[in-house]
């Protein structure tokens, strides 16, 4: 369902046209060239936090010489068979206004952003308009999934040690939605969204697993002969804290920020315990999920200091008996 609400204000325009006609004056239509679309709206990849949250967004878009600016809240998730979203969107439009006229009057004029929000905002539109990030639409190209990794089985070794190989999961099938990474069995798949990556989640507790999962709820026992990599994760705002580990092995406190599907920050094992570790980035076991250099801190006490952490081939199930750490130090 999706809640809709739109103001039109029109602007008063005053100009003065003087047209000059000569005696061999030959009259010739003119044709106006339109425009690029311009789209201007807040980019989590900058690293910026969103000043309106992470399911609130502001879009202003221009074309033929008018600007429409979107408020839209994603809602609350609607229980049902697959999953879905309420949204609700109010949009003020501005005839015959450019998109920097009308960043320029929602600024100046408090009524402008305080009906498009639907609320008394006493910081404006001021916040926001500071991360707004502006393109033309004409020139700006869809970003592309990144090439996917080989299958986790094929990266893992068997941590049950009762298991060979070929015995593993077929993870090349076609992953279900829950999977942030791309699936094989589509050759012409959608670019994902943002709400298609960990970013676009909503603030909460998660549990993610390498490779494709079924949609439905995994025993511990299931986790464990299907071996593999969990990361158990708490998401607030775009700061990340999570348990990676493989499963019945080695775990990892990782912390940081988020951006589409990968994490950047820190590690710090449980038992403190570290490889001496420069500026070159080495995996952290035996899958290259986890990256990770510096070593830092006192005998004991020891971490890396930079870390990558990538969740493109994870997908997430249920939540499971174990709570994220609250902090990693």
């Amino acid at each position: 369902m999706v809640g809709r609400c739109k103001h039109v204000f029109p602007l008063a325009l005053f100009a003065s046209i003087a047209t000059v006609i000569g005696k061999d004056a030959i009259n010739q239509p003119l044709q106006a060239q339109p425009g690029p679309i311009i789209v201007c709206s807040y980019d989590p990849s900058t690293g910026a936090p969103n000043p309106l949250g992470m399911r609130t967004f502001i879009t202003l878009r221009e074309a033929e010489g008018t600007t429409e600016v979107s408020y839209e809240q994603l809602g609350t998730f609607v229980p049902g068979p697959v999953e879905a979203v309420l949204t609700s969107e109010r949009t003020l439009v501005f005839p015959n206004q450019s998109i920097d006229r009308v960043r320029q009057l929602l600024l100046t004029n408090d009524t402008y952003y305080q009906e498009l929000v639907g609320f008394d905002d006493p910081e404006g539109f001021a916040p926001v308009n500071s991360t707004l990030i502006c393109r033309a639409e004409t020139v700006a190209r869809p970003v592309a999934r990144p090439e996917p990794r080989p299958p986790a089985a094929a990266e893992l070794p068997d941590l049950s040690g009762t298991r060979s190989r070929s015995e593993l999961p077929d993870l090349d099938s076609p992953a279900p939605s829950g999977a942030t990474g791309s699936s094989t069995g589509s050759p012409a798949a959608t670019p994902p969204t943002f709400y298609d990556t960990i970013a676009g989640l909503a603030d909460g507790n998660y549990r993610y697993v390498s490779g494709a999962a079924e949609d439905r709820a995994y025993s511990e026992q299931e986790l464990l002969s299907r071996g593999g990599v969990l990361f158990v994760f708490r998401k607030t705002g775009d700061e990340i804290i999570g348990s990676y580990s493989y499963i019945d092995g080695e775990a990892i406190c990782v912390t940081g920020r988020v951006s589409g599907n990968t994490v950047s920050g820190q590690a710090y094992p449980f038992d403190g315990v570290t490889r001496d570790l420069g500026e070159d980035f080495t995996f952290w076991g035996p899958a290259t999920f986890l990256r990770v250099r510096r070593t830092r801190g006192d005998e004991g006490k020891r971490y890396y200091a930079s870390a990558t952490l990538e969740l493109n081939d994870f997908s997430r199930i249920n939540a499971g008996p174990a709570l994220p750490p609250s902090n990693c130090q």
